[in-house]
């Protein structure tokens, strides 16, 4: 009886076993089979990957459910139209770098492209737009192989020549650049997390482009802004990215760029502007930095305004000579964290805000003067060139504000949570005397 027990359970696990591997030989037939504008339900089961879809369906799988690539090429190809991935989990793409084609989870070459729900690692890009349109990217999480191997890895997700896409609600960690952009333009990329990479974003010869309430947050580099015009970055939380010359946000030979509302906090350089014009920095709040701005002097005709500095290490700071850019727009400055009078009570400083250091010109000549801003010889240093007078003004502010705009109802919300804990503690003693 135990004999014909152990048989039959040995029958059913090697039955299961060979149900599992005519599933996964036969998903490219599955979805051969799948009828135009049909759905493919698949069960939570590793599917064998290396597959190419050629018509608009949907692909729609549950918790449990895996794409699996052989680790030789793309694991999934989307050729077609209005294609949707929904609820997978998909891995195993091939790595090498010397192949005609950088491999990755999904390769997209067709418009109208749906990606929602899914779970990507263990390849080299993540998803790929090559010359698409209307793609909408959500709910996604991508995992690279950490920040020890990001010189032999791709990027999250990687748009090449692709314009009008969507991404949101999307985590991507350890790979080389979160979000990759190039020659792609009208994209509009909100509300998601990059960590741990070297660009969380890094974005280059692309115009008319959003990027709204995202998270960069321990980077190399937060957000790299180069060689393109016409760009709003709103609302961005930038932080923790520090290390050798590291920044929350640069923004390198471009043009009207609208830096409107984020935060930097606890950078080694907030915000970093080279060889760029005519972009207004508004409404933002530098906190904790080791450079709140650091400005070249081959960028020119910038309008800072609204923002608000504090306690970062250094405010401002101008290298390469003096600048010409503007600190105040229509009778207003910037808050600057520092004590100032107002006897008209307007919410303006009565004297114009002069931002001064020495440091300018030793960074210019000697990089590794940023390993040592956090140290008291940079304090000294300032200290003594400002005793002779050799420190040079950095930002000019005609304007200044008296308070931070930004945190003013905070604070009163506070005061008024210590007033009302402050009555109730009074009453509450009293009511214990009677």
């Amino acid at each position: 009886m135990k004999r014909s027990i152990i048989v039959s359970l040995l029958g059913f696990l090697l039955l299961s076993g060979h149900a599992d591997a005519q599933e996964a030989e036969n998903l490219q037939q599955l979805i051969d089979k799948t009828p135009a504008g049909s759905v493919l339900e698949l069960e939570a089961a590793t599917y064998e990957g290396n597959v190419v879809i050629t018509k608009p369906i949907t692909i729609k799988g549950k918790k449990g459910t895996v794409i699996k690539g052989d680790k030789t090429v793309n694991v999934i190809e989307v050729r077609s139209q209005d294609v949707t991935l929904d609820t997978l989990s998909i891995e195993g793409s091939g790595m090498s770098r010397s192949s005609q084609e950088e491999y990755s989870a999904i390769r997209v070459m067709a418009d109208g492209a749906v990606m929602k729900n899914l779970k990507i690692s263990d390849c080299f890009h993540g998803i790929y737009l090559n010359k698409t349109k209307h793609t909408t990217i959500s709910g996604v999480t991508i995992v690279g192989q950490g920040t020890d191997a990001l010189g032999n890895q791709g990027n999250g997700i990687h748009i090449a020549r692709s314009s009008d896409n969507h991404i949101d609600h999307s985590h991507i960690e350890k790979t080389r650049d979160g979000i990759f952009v190039e020659y792609s333009n009208d994209n509009v990329v909100s509300d998601n997390t990059m960590t741990q990479t070297r660009y969380g974003l890094h974005y280059m010869y692309s115009n008319n482009n959003e990027f709204k309430r995202n998270n960069f947050v321990d980077n190399v580099g937060g957000a790299a802004i180069m060689h393109s015009d016409h760009i709003l970055l709103a609302d961005n939380k930038f932080s923790f990215n520090q290390g050798s010359r590291s920044f929350g946000l640069i923004v390198q030979t471009s043009r009207d760029v609208h830096v409107l509302n984020n935060e930097f906090h606890l950078n080694q350089r907030g915000l970093y502007l080279e060889q760029s014009t005519s972009n207004i920095i508004e409404g933002n709040d530098f906190f904790q930095n080791q450079i709140g701005v650091e400005l070249w002097t081959s960028s020119t005709a910038h309008v800072f305004v609204k923002n608000s500095f504090r306690k970062n290490r250094i405010h401002a700071l101008t290298v390469g000579g003096e600048s010409n850019n503007e600190w105040f727009r229509n009778g207003e400055g910037n808050y600057w964290n520092v004590p100032m009078l107002d006897f008209d009570k307007d919410g303006i400083g009565d004297a114009p805000m002069e931002y001064t250091s020495a440091l300018g010109e030793l960074v210019e000549t000697n990089e590794l003067s940023y390993l040592f801003l956090l140290s008291p010889a940079i304090t000294i240093y300032e200290k003594a060139n400002e005793l002779l007078t050799f420190q040079k003004v950095m930002a000019y502010d005609k304007y200044p504000l008296m308070s931070n705009q930004k945190y003013r109802g905070y604070e009163w919300a506070l005061l008024a949570a210590v007033l009302a804990l402050t009555g109730w503690l009074v009453y509450r003693k009293k009511a214990m005397k009677r």
